[in-house]
């Protein structure tokens, strides 16, 4: 009785692919080679930062972002939570699972904690500045060097949403983000290092490094984080800084 397997093995030995009895084929091992490439080529999935997971050193700042300076757009941000506005980049990087897709021509990001999601867009410019409305996450175009996901925004609000800089500073209407997205630990693990830069902001590039753990294929996202700006509960814990002026020192 012929087996399907009998008929693949006899069709990989027609084309050359076994050579003694227990060899490996080349045809089968590159394919093996090549799935792999596309495995490291590929971050999807549901990814959650753990609490060992964030490497953040102190940015370098210029002598013009001032204490007050700070301390404002921390009210701002505040705000923005208060109101439910969409958070944009940093923050919906740094805050509950996020769920990413990655299709032949963009990259989709769904963190849990953003009404907003994320789109980087593969192998293509970036859209002119004459035209592009600034947002809170920008215009993200992403390339692939080797098994890197290289990822490029510009194009920043710079007081929409949350603002601040894990290890500080903020975001402004200058500010450039490139993102390095690599898969460690035999793809059970999404390292992301981020650098950036800002004029106005950073006296030297600000680098720093989040690891995301995979979640299981089970794991159930949640469809819409609750989030209700006249909850007076919820006000009241949050408060709201506004009027925002910087204090004077």
């Amino acid at each position: 009785m012929v087996t399907r397997a009998t008929l693949i093995l006899a069709a990989i030995t027609a084309l050359g692919g076994v050579t003694a009895v227990g060899a490996q084929s080349p045809l089968v091992s590159g394919a093996r080679s090549a799935s792999s490439a596309t495995a490291a080529r590929d971050v999807s999935g549901f990814w959650a930062l753990s609490v060992d997971g964030r490497k953040v050193p102190q940015a370098k700042l210029l002598p013009r972002v001032t204490k007050a300076m700070l301390e404002l757009h921390a009210r701002q941000d505040v705000h923005a939570i208060r109101w439910c506005n969409p958070i944009g980049l940093p923050m919906m990087m740094d805050s509950g699972a996020i769920d990413i897709r990655q299709g032949p021509t963009t990259i989709f990001m769904a963190p849990e904690s953003s009404l907003v999601p994320r789109y980087v867009y593969l192998n293509r410019k970036h859209v002119s500045a004459d035209i592009y409305d600034p947002s809170t996450s920008g215009d993200s175009v992403g390339t692939w060097e080797d098994d890197t996901l290289v990822v490029d925004t510009i194009g920043f609000h710079p007081t929409h949403g949350v603002t601040s800089i894990p290890g500080g500073g903020f975001r402004t209407d200058k500010t450039h983000l490139v993102e390095r997205y690599r898969l460690v630990e035999n793809g059970e693990v999404l390292s992301v290092r981020f650098t950036w830069t800002d004029p106005t902001v950073f006296s030297a590039p600000h680098t720093y490094e989040f690891r995301y753990r995979r979640l299981p294929p089970t794991y159930e996202a949640v469809s819409m984080w609750p989030c209700d700006p006249y909850n007076e509960e919820r006000a009241q814990f949050l408060g709201d800084p506004a009027p925002f002026r910087a204090d004077k020192r």
